[in-house]
C-alpha cells in the first residue's frame, strides 16, 4: 500500500488535527507529519476528536520546522485558496492525482487554519493543488486534507494494489544506477550552498528583495519534477567551480 505523507503546517486546534486524521484513515492515508503545532504536542484535544484514528495521532511525527518534515521527500504539493504570485504549476483535484510525477515518496502540505502557508513554504513545494468550490475558497483543514485523501481513495491509489498504485500516480521505487530523484533535503542543501556564494558575490544587492529574490530562485528549482541526485550535485559542482573561480580571480 502506498500512501501521501500529509503534512500539516502550524495547525492551530487540536481539534482539526483529530478531525484530519480520522479523514485520513476513512481514505487509507496514514502518514501524518505535524510541524510546529500551535498548542503544543502531544494534544488531548486531537485524541479525542481522532477516535478510532487515534492510532495516526500517536504515530505522527512532530516537526520543530517545515523544512525538516519534507527534508526526505522528492515531490511535494502545497494546497492553498488564495491567488499567489509565482510561476509555480497549479493543478485542480483531478490533475494531482491523475498526472503525477514519478517519485517515491510524495507529500501534501495544508497551511495554518487562519492564513493558510506563506509564500516562503509554498516556495518549497513543486506544485500547488487547488480545491474548487462555489461560495467560500477556503475549507476547514480536516475538509481539505479529506478531499486530497479522497481522491486518491476513489482512484484506487491508496487502496488498490502496490502495482496499480505506481503505474497509476507513479510512486514508483527509487531508479538504481544513480538516476533517482534528488529529495527535497538535497534541494535545500543546494538552496543554502547558492545562496551562500551569491551572498559572498554581493548578488543580492537590495536588502528588502533578497526574500523575494530567494523565493525566486527556488522556484525555478522546484517546477523541475525530475531531477536526480546525480543532476544535483552537478549543479553543486558547478557553483563551486564558479565561486572558485571567482576567488582566484580577486586574488
Amino acid at each position: 500500500m502506498i500512501n501521501p505523507i500529509i503534512i500539516l503546517v502550524s495547525p492551530q486546534m487540536g481539534e482539526n488535527i483529530g478531525a484530519a486524521a480520522r479523514a485520513m484513515k476513512n481514505f487509507g492515508a496514514r502518514d501524518l507529519r505535524i510541524v510546529a503545532p500551535r498548542d503544543g504536542w502531544p494534544n488531548s484535544r486531537a485524541e479525542a476528536m481522532a477516535v478510532g484514528a487515534v492510532d495516526i495521532i500517536h504515530n505522527a511525527k512532530l516537526y520543530d520546522n517545515l523544512q525538516d518534515s519534507i527534508a526526505d521527500l522528492e515531490y511535494l504539493y502545497a494546497t492553498t485558496a488564495k491567488s499567489r504570485a509565482m510561476n509555480k504549476n497549479c493543478v485542480s483535484l483531478k490533475g494531482f492525482r491523475s498526472d503525477s510525477p514519478k517519485a517515491s515518496s510524495v507529500g501534501v502540505m495544508f497551511g495554518r487554519e487562519s492564513s493558510g502557508l506563506a509564500n516562503e513554504e509554498i516556495a518549497l513545494a513543486n506544485e500547488i493543488i487547488t480545491i474548487d468550490t462555489t461560495e467560500f475558497s477556503s475549507l476547514n483543514l480536516a475538509q481539505a486534507v479529506g478531499l486530497v485523501c479522497y481522491e486518491l481513495f476513489s482512484s484506487d491509489l491508496i487502496r488498490g494494489s502496490l502495482e496499480t498504485a505506481r503505474s497509476s500516480l507513479a510512486l514508483s521505487p527509487k531508479k538504481v544506477s544513480g538516476n533517482e530523484l534528488c529529495t527535497k533535503g538535497e534541494l535545500q542543501h543546494f538552496f543554502n550552498h547558492l545562496f551562500s556564494e551569491l551572498e559572498s558575490t554581493r548578488f543580492f544587492r537590495t536588502t528588502e528583495r533578497v526574500g523575494y529574490m530567494k523565493q525566486s530562485i527556488m522556484n525555478v528549482f522546484n517546477r523541475v519534477d525530475k531531477l536526480s541526485h546525480n543532476e544535483l550535485q552537478t549543479l553543486r559542482g558547478v557553483v563551486a567551480a564558479l565561486a572558485s573561480s571567482n576567488t582566484e580571480s580577486q586574488n
